[in-house]
Order: structure tokens, then sequence, then C-alpha cells
């Protein structure tokens, strides 16, 4: 039965890794740190039960029997410990709640992601396109923000690229008449997001009067409702990959602003080991986001 219901989750697993691979990595995180674990107090016991035997077989040598009596009754009495069918001792115990506590936790986490994951996609359907054709006018469309280059290892930033590739096809295509770009103006490397994708925009031709910047878009739900509150507007076309397009409309639309037809114009996604890190990282942003529909203050 063990086996079987082992069967079922590994395949159950493996099945769901092929269209969620954050599953991959977080079964892969936990089942390391249980083999951490087990090794680490393997090693622990070997030594502990080492250092017993020594002090037994040192006691024992220096005990003193007076007839063979004696030996004979002690070594009964050592076959008699040896025979007893030894209980769960604490250790093990700790160590069967510590894997099933782990299990447990994983399992949770994961369903929690999926779920969260499966809402804001779902409530994004319709709403986000990547056919510019498919597109309906809106006199704005607000660009969020990021910077030119990798912030770690200063490689160029694709997602920076496409965003702005994505917003010149709009403007130059009728579709919006106004570009809102919303991010850090001091972001952590020191940039001004806003600033350095005005300056890609002017260079290809869009004019600086039709750019408004906001430079507090510290994160995407700082732009949405920075969007709204700030730069009233109502109804407004959001540009960015698709995964933040369906976050940032999730985030407006539940957030109690006055916001109606709200579209996304989906960038296109850039084909790297840092964009698969983006997307692993998306399904706890997701789960973040729930936290920050509660928690948000204006």
């Amino acid at each position: 039965m063990k086996r079987a219901l082992l069967g079922v989750v590994v395949i159950g697993i493996v099945v769901l890794g092929m269209y969620f691979p954050i599953v991959w990595w977080i079964t892969g995180i936990a089942v390391l740190l249980i083999v951490v674990l087990f090794v680490g107090l393997k090693m622990i016991d070997n030594i502990y039960k080492k250092i017993v035997r020594f002090l037994v077989k040192t006691h024992i040598a220096r005990i003193d029997f007076e007839s063979e009596s004696e030996v004979d009754e002690f070594n009964d009495w050592l076959y008699s410990i040896k025979s007893q069918k030894r209980k769960p001792s604490m250790k093990k115990k700790a160590i069967k709640i510590f894997i099933w506590a782990i299990c447990i936790f994983t399992i949770v986490c994961l369903a929690l992601m999926l779920i969260c994951n499966q809402i804001v996609v779902s409530n994004a359907k319709g709403k986000v396109f990547s056919d510019i054709d498919s597109i309906r006018y809106n006199k704005v469309g607000l660009l969020l923000g990021t910077t030119p280059q990798a912030r770690f290892d200063r490689i160029t930033n694709y997602f920076f690229i496409y965003r702005i590739d994505a917003a010149e096809e709009l403007y130059k295509a009728g579709k919006i008449k106004q570009i809102l770009i919303s991010g850090d103006e001091n972001s952590l490397d020191g940039i001004n997001e806003p600033e350095c994708m005005r300056d890609s925009l002017v260079a290809r031709g869009v004019p600086v009067s039709d750019i408004i910047l906001d430079g507090k878009g510290y994160r995407t739900i700082n732009s949405v409702v920075n969007a709204n509150k700030v730069y009233g507007l109502k109804s407004f076309t959001i540009i960015s990959q698709e995964f933040h397009n369906e976050r940032a409309l999730y985030q407006a639309e539940h957030l109690g602003l006055d916001v109606e037809n709200l579209q996304g114009y989906n960038a296109k996604m850039p084909k790297s080991r840092r964009a698969f890190l983006t997307t692993i990282r998306e399904y706890f942003a997701r789960v973040k986001m729930f936290i920050d529909l509660i928690m948000f203050d204006e």
C-alpha cells in the first residue's frame, strides 16, 4: 500500500512538473533537505555507538568476577538485552515527524502556488493579447518598468528590450496615444527605470511629449494604483510580458480601484536561464500578490 501511494505521488509530481516547473524545484529542495538531515543524523548515530561500545568494553574489562557463574550470568544478561526488540527511540520518532512535516509543508506550498496561479490565469483570459490586431484602442498604455541591464551580471536585459518593442508597436499602430512609464526612479543599482525607457522610446521615434513618467512605481501594485489614483486613468493597456500582465490586471481589478475595460499587450518573452528563473519566481510572486491585496495600504 505504501509503495503504491509513493508511486502515485511520484507520478503526480512528474506530471505536474511538466506543466509547472516549480513543482520539480520544490520537490528537489525538500528531498535534498531530507537527505542532508538523514546523513547527518546517521553520522551522529554512528559516532555515538562507537563511543558507547568503547565505554562498555572498557568498563567490562575492569570488572572483577569472583566465579565463572557470575560470568555466565553477566553474559546471559547481555544476550537478553540484545535479543529484546528495541522500541523506536525518540530520535527516530523526531526524524519521522520532521520528514512528514516537510512533506506536508511541500504539498501545502505547491497546492497554494498552483491555486493562486490558476486564479490569476483564469482572470486574465480574454484580457491579455499577443496579437496587436486583437488590442482595442486605449488612450494610454501603462508600460511597467525594468532596468536595461540585469542587476547582477550586467548583461543585456531582454525583458527591457522586448517591453520597449511592444510599447513602440502599440504607439505606431495607433492603439495608444500616450505612454505612462511606471518604475523605480532609484532602483537597487541606482538606475532610473522610467527615464531609461523614455530615452529608448524617444530614440525609436516616439515624441517625448507623449511620454509620462511615474518614478514611484516601486512595485507592480504601486504602478497600477498610481495609474488610477495619481494620473486619473480609468481604462488603459498594460504593457509587459504575459505573466506580468496577468498579475497586474488581477491587482488592478481587485484593489477596489475605479477601473474598467483593462487589457494587456504581451511583450515577447526572453529565452534564457534568467527568464526561466523569473518564471519560477512568478509562482511565489502570485502568492505574495494575494497577501498584498489583503495588507496593501495606499
